[in-house]
């Protein structure tokens, strides 16, 4: 009886991976089995007694060089391993060759590999000669072996092989045909694979390659057509990777390729264009212009011969893709005739000119701007193109053509092409010509919904396509992108893109109600996908049309023939709907969604199931919104959901994702419907506790406890509490932060609402757990471990009272964070005030006991230095001032407390720290109690500061003035008032408390009519002041008046208009425009529509000659565009220019300084130049549209010449350009390459300090990370220049090590990058 084990043997060797696991036990046993006597004599049985003796070989050679040094034990080690699979190499048995080549392949990839001169020779020969196998498979993997191998063998092996495998590919032998076939293969991944500019032998084997085949190109000296179009095909791969090393064969290969241009055939043709394309990328500008000449004079002035038109249009749009800033500049005497073959008759050439007007539209996007419109009128013309066919309008079903095949082939007909090309002409258009939004909403939008009827699935599916990149355009446009402070009204651009947008919607959700029951399943996955876009882009805009797509999606859901991802893509085109969309649109059709999404959680595809799940959680939202009435019908919902939903929920076996889904499902369910499944909650609590007890799925068993709890439906758990607890407590003792989190959450709403009924022991002991969350690292989890205390001192003081000390300390302790503010603050205030209530039963908790824990470490200092205390600093004793302030109201002790701190003030022996808080408490307590009873000491202690403190409690009595006002306004203001109408030199301080007090208008204690008696004298105050000298002090003012300005924004911008043009005082006019930038914030408010109208005659001083008006007038620039985008839209075709003016280096503010014996020079327009840097990053985030991507681009390249700062900002636009404009930047590729290269291969001077040397690194970082964005770009692996760049990586090993660092870095992923 016959029997093979070839099949066998390869997926034994596979598992086992043979040969690294040969003294494996398993590997033995596996030989024992298969190599019994029983089988009889075979060539098992002696592969079973080698496998054996190789086995003890490896020990024994390993036992024997276990004297020797670790790098040859391991060098010995691998040169047996691949002398035995060299062996094997050479087995007549093919299976054995297979495996060997695949081991070998393995371990020549291995970073660690060793071999010596003997060895790889022998590899070599072993390789080339694997060549020559009787098996494809094995020539297939020496193939591959050729790729990694050629990067670590010598100089000479390396021109052995490229010589054999360029004699082979040249071989005429008739015997040989398919060695030639894999060698020209082996060519071509021997030059893929060998790293650029890494290793000597690159330029020789690139020289060898080309001497050996370059006699081959010509028509009539090759000897077969196929040896011909694989030497071409080699070519093209050699010139796009190592044209430079060919620079003097550059001539000879345009004489010799360019003829080819004329073959008859078209493959010949086609291959010589992609070599002559990847030639001009590195050939000299003679070279390329008389390639040009070339091109006019031999292929263009023959346009009328199809074949000649053919090729001429290809290599047309070759040359753009391959060297757009080369090409461009000719491109305007090409574009006509380009544009002109589309009115052919040859379907064919149309489609080779649609292919070549849309690369000229994604690579030259500056050249061809005048040609666009033209572009698109021949693009829309052709989009219908279907002159064998004939649509019947609506009752046409698509993916449906009628039956005439009787009248032509479809296999003949080529018209879909034609229409392919005009899409994608259309789509390149709609993705570079973001600032014509509006028009493609208006021209091209109709267009692409009308052909969504296409009879061709590729076609229709490149439609839907197109419509989508119009959508991802929309969203930008609509402000996707732009700040929520942005101003919005009838007329930003973005109200009339919404408004084309929402024109279209009727005839396109009529298209997709079609295609989303189309039999295409790409059809329909597209539509989806569409759908699901629109939504997101623009909410609520299918709520009159909802129910027409339903009936489609229940067929995607339900249908036999729907495949996981159509209903994957129609289970999120739902959950989008859901969460974008009123619950009243979804009331109608409730039972219809609930039996679509249900029937889904039984299938058999685990991402479904899960996703259907999370669709039936957000669901249960919509049909039952908690702030309204229900929306539907619920008795006959609620038992189908439950059923299905604990099915799953209840069933152990599931895939984690389902387990996690379920659980989440289950428990917005009990929040939404509670009521209506009281009897079932107690069926689901047993489960609940199983899941808590499963670690895989505790996290969301607790998220969705807090949801079941948190119900105002008042779900009843009291049947688990006190497990429940029980598990939390231990919870909150693991290190998963998260799990913390949700536990202390879910603690809170236990005790908020069966506190009363919970064992006071387990309420200890979840106290006891709170003080070791309470840190200043983890300030959130601090906030929710200080709300459980609260919660738990509410339900049972005494818990919390026998745990008092570590409690309070951990107050003390978080209440000096420099960091706590919000939330946290109100958290350890409303912790200390209840403290403080239960003091009548403690003694220890008494409100003044616990004013002199907070205080204690402040006072014990005061008699050991006059300094702040280290661990803390003025921001620190904040939070310390308005615990100490909360709890002296709570008792109504304030105004003995702020006694005390006036006597401490006044004493001449009080340290710095003392003073310093003890304003801060008055000022707490004054905000909220009139302390005009305290005078005069209050005035006297104030005074005492400002005449003995230091800088540091002088800025606190700022504070406190302004924050005085807020319990006696008729008291405190006019004396800060009267203050800034003196001349004294104090007045720093006095408008210091101004601004705190402006800070507070309006709030619960200040109101603008308040203040409104005194609004005069303080804007004269302030405007008087305005040309002060001194920056620091004039930014102060125009701070104050950015404030009042926007508390009468009516009253007071006209104001600032006249005083900027009157004044001719360089000081008024950088405060002033100061003053306008503190009007911008980073929320809408009523000025927003008044600086509209104004913000020209403030910008506008970008051209201003003084140097520091123009620094000033930029910093209010990027504002505007980091946070009012809008007011820019109509005005920055003029401000830009004077933004771009700054960027440059001017020689008039450099100036040399003599230092000692050395000169150092001085450049005071470098300022100047980074904030206009600034500038047009933030317009990368803001004004993209408005950009003219190319010259913005020639000012970073400029940038990456420019200082250290000026650097390592542009290397920052890299990062940004990548995400933003990735096919502008593609085409300046190699500007920025050079640059980059520049900064990598800086040498930093021997004898440079230690500041330099790192200065050094760090911009050698961010060059590095601009690289590693730069890889990201499409096609970036084919890049030359980046290809380059990685070799200077690799070229040093100190570059190395950095690069490999930045690979490893963490960045903010599809965010921005942020600018530090």
């Amino acid at each position: 009886m016959g029997f093979s084990f070839s099949g066998v043997w390869k997926q034994v060797y596979r598992r086992l991976d043979w040969p690294s696991r040969v003294q494996t036990p398993e590997c033995r046993a596996v030989f024992q089995l298969t190599c019994s006597p029983s089988r009889g004599p075979s060539k098992l049985s002696t592969v079973g007694a080698g496998w054996s003796f190789f086995g003890s070989r490896a020990e024994s050679s390993a036992s024997g060089s276990s004297q020797s040094s670790p790098e040859t034990a391991i060098m010995s080690t691998q040169t047996y391993t691949i002398s035995t699979l060299l062996e094997k190499l050479t087995s007549p048995d093919k299976d054995f060759r297979y495996m060997a080549a695949n081991d070998l392949m393995n371990e020549l990839q291995k970073e660690t590999l060793q071999i010596d001169d003997a060895m790889e020779n022998k590899i070599v020969q072993a390789l080339l000669k694997a060549l020559d196998d009787k098996n494809g498979e094995v020539q297939n993997l020496a193939v591959k072996c050729l790729g990694p191998l050629i990067k670590r063998v010598k100089d000479n092996n390396a021109e052995n092989i490229v010589s054999k495998l360029c004699d082979n590919t040249t071989s005429t032998d008739k015997d040989s045909v398919q060695l030639r076939d894999i060698s020209s293969m082996a060519i071509k991944t021997v030059f893929q694979e060998m790293p650029p500019t890494a290793q000597l032998s690159v330029p020789n084997l690139v020289k060898k390659v080309s001497g050996k085949l370059q006699p081959y190109i010509s028509k009539e000296t090759v000897p077969e057509l196929s040896i011909h179009l694989e030497i071409l095909e080699i070519f093209g791969i050699v010139l796009q990777k190592y044209g430079a090393h060919l620079a003097q064969n550059h001539s000879l290969l345009v004489d010799a390729l360019f003829p080819l241009l004329r073959h008859q055939r078209m493959a010949v043709r086609k291959r010589a264009i992609g070599a002559l394309s990847s030639l001009s990328t590195t050939c000299s500008d003679e070279i390329f212009e008389n390639l040009i000449k070339r091109l006019k004079s031999d292929l263009m002035g023959k346009m009328g011969d199809v074949n000649n038109a053919k090729t001429a249009v290809q290599f047309l749009g070759g040359l753009s893709r391959a060297t757009a800033s080369r090409f461009g500049k000719h491109l305007p005497v090409f574009v006509e005739d380009v544009i002109k073959t589309t009115q052919s008759d040859d379907d064919e050439l149309k489609e080779y000119g649609f292919h070549t007007l849309e690369a000229f539209l994604q690579k030259c996007q500056a050249d061809i701007l005048p040609f666009v419109p033209k572009i698109v009128e021949v693009a829309l013309k052709f989009l219908s193109y279907d002159p064998n066919y004939s649509y019947d309008g609506d009752e046409v079903e698509a993916g449906e053509p009628e039956d005439d095949e009787g009248q032509y082939s479809d296999d003949e007909d080529m018209s879909w092409k034609v229409r392919r090309g005009a899409v994608k002409c259309l789509e390149a258009v709609i993705t570079t010509r973001r600032e014509w939004i509006l028009d493609s909403l208006n021209r091209i939008s109709p267009a692409l919904v009308a052909r969504f009827i296409d009879r061709e699935e590729t076609v229709r599916v490149d439609v839907i396509t197109a419509f989508l990149s119009l959508l991802q355009q929309t969203e930008y446009s609509m402000g996707g992108s732009r700040k929520k402070s942005d101003l919005v009204d009838d007329k930003d651009a973005r109200v009339g893109v919404a408004d084309a947008l929402r024109q279209q919607l009727p005839s396109l959700v009529k298209s997709m109600k079609r295609l989303i029951a189309d039999k295409s399943l790409k059809s329909r996955q597209a539509s989806l996908q569409l759908l699901g876009r629109l939504v997101q882009i623009m909410p609520g805009c299918l709520s009159d049309s909802i129910g027409l797509l339903l009936p489609g999606l229940e067929f995607c859901l339900l249908d036999k023939t729907s495949v996981s991802n159509i209903k994957l893509e129609a289970l999120y085109f739902l959950q989008n709907t859901f969460s974008t969309h009123p619950p009243e649109v979804f009331a109608p059709h409730a039972a219809l969604l609930v039996k679509m999404i249900t029937k889904c959680t039984s299938d058999t595809f685990y991402k479904v199931i899960a996703e259907s799940l999370l669709a039936t959680e957000q669901l249960i939202t919509v049909i039952r919104p908690l702030d309204r009435p229900p929306m539907a019908d619920l008795q006959g919902l609620v038992p189908e959901l439950y059923s299905t939903v604990f099915r799953r929920f209840k069933d152990p076996t599931l895939d984690q994702e389902i387990k996690e889904r379920a659980v989440s499902c289950m428990g917005q369910l009990f929040h939404s419907l509670g009521d209506l499944l009281a009897k079932e909650l107690s069926e689901c609590l047993p489960v609940f506790v199983d899941r808590l007890k499963n670690e895989p799925t505790r996290l969301s068993t607790v998220k969705a406890l807090v949801v079941v709890v948190g119900s105002p439906l008042k779900n009843d758990v009291s049947p688990i509490l006190v497990e429940l607890l029980n598990l939390c407590t231990s919870f909150l003792r693991k290190k998963l932060r998260s799990l913390k989190m949700v536990t202390l959450e879910l603690i809170v709403l236990l005790c908020r609402d069966y506190g009363d009924g919970v064992d006071p022991q387990t309420l200890i002991t979840i106290v006891h757990e709170m003080p070791a969350l309470i840190q200043e690292a983890d300030l959130p989890l601090s906030q929710v471990a200080l709300q459980v205390i609260a919660a738990v001192g509410q339900r049972n003081p005494e818990a919390v009272i026998s745990n008092k000390l570590p409690i309070v300390q951990r107050l003390v302790e978080i209440s000096r964070s420099p960091v706590m503010q919000g939330a946290t603050m109100t958290a350890v205030i409303d912790v200390s005030r209840m403290l403080a209530l239960a003091g009548g039963r403690d003694p220890e908790l008494k409100t003044d006991q616990l004013i002199r824990k907070f205080l204690q470490p402040v006072y014990e200092t005061q008699h050991t230095a006059d300094t702040v205390l280290s661990a803390t600093h003025r921001q620190g004793f904040v939070g310390t001032a308005k615990c100490v302030a909360a709890l002296a109201l709570t008792n109504s002790s304030e105004l003995m407390v702020v006694a005390q701190c006036l006597e401490d003030i006044l004493q001449k022996n009080s340290s710095e720290s003392v003073k310093m808080i003890g304003l801060l408490i008055v000022a707490e307590i004054g905000y909220y109690k009139d302390l005009s009873v305290a005078e005069p000491k209050l005035s006297q202690a104030l005074n005492f500061i400002l005449e003995h403190g230091k800088d540091d409690s002088k800025t606190i009595v700022s504070v406190a003035l302004g924050k005085l006002c807020g319990g006696n306004v008729q008291k405190f203001v006019p004396g800060i008032v009267m203050e800034l109408e003196k001349t004294s030199d104090k007045q720093y301080i006095f408008f210091n408390a101004l601004k705190e007090l402006i800070s507070l208008v309006p709030s619960q204690r200040i109101s603008l009519a308040m203040i409104a008696p005194f609004v005069d004298r303080m804007w004269n105050a302030l405007l008087t002041r305005a040309g002060t000298v001194e920056e620091g002090y004039r930014n102060l003012l125009g701070e104050c008046l950015g404030k009042l300005t926007a508390l009468d924004p009516q009253r007071f911008v006209p104001l600032l208009v006249t005083a900027l043009q009157r004044s001719p005082s360089v000081q008024v006019k950088c405060t002033i425009l100061t003053t306008i930038k503190f009007t911008i914030s980073d929320e809408r408010r009523p000025i927003d529509q008044l600086l509209r109208e104004v913000i020209a005659a403030f910008l506008n001083f970008l051209n201003d000659p003084d140097l520091s008006v123009r620094r000033t007038a930029l910093t209010l620039f990027n504002s505007v565009a980091h946070n009012k985008p809008s007011l820019l839209n109509d005005k920055l075709s003029s401000l830009l220019p004077l933004v771009y003016k700054e960027t440059q280096i001017k020689a008039e503010l450099i100036r040399e300084v003599e230092m000692g014996p050395f000169k150092h020079e001085v450049d005071d327009g470098l300022d100047c130049r980074k904030a206009a840097y600034e500038c047009l990053y933030t317009l990368l985030n803001g004004c993209l549209d408005k950009l003219d991507m190319f010259e913005f681009m020639d000012h970073v390249l400029r940038g990456l010449a420019d200082h250290y700062d000026i650097k390592t900002l542009c290397f920052l636009f890299v990062r940004r350009l990548v995400q933003a404009a990735p096919a502008a930047l593609t085409q300046r590729l190699e500007n920025f390459s050079t640059e980059i290269a520049k900064t990598l291969n800086f040498k930093v001077k021997p004898n440079s300090v230690k500041q330099e040397h790192e200065k050094v690194d760090e911009l050698k970082r961010a060059a590095l990370r601009a690289v590693h964005a730069l890889t990201l770009l499409p096609d970036a692996d084919k890049s030359r220049s980046i290809a380059e760049l990685q070799g200077v990586i690799k070229g040093s090993t100190e570059i190395l090590a950095m690069w490999e660092t930045v690979k490893n870095e963490s960045l903010p992923g599809g965010g921005d990058v942020e600018m530090h």
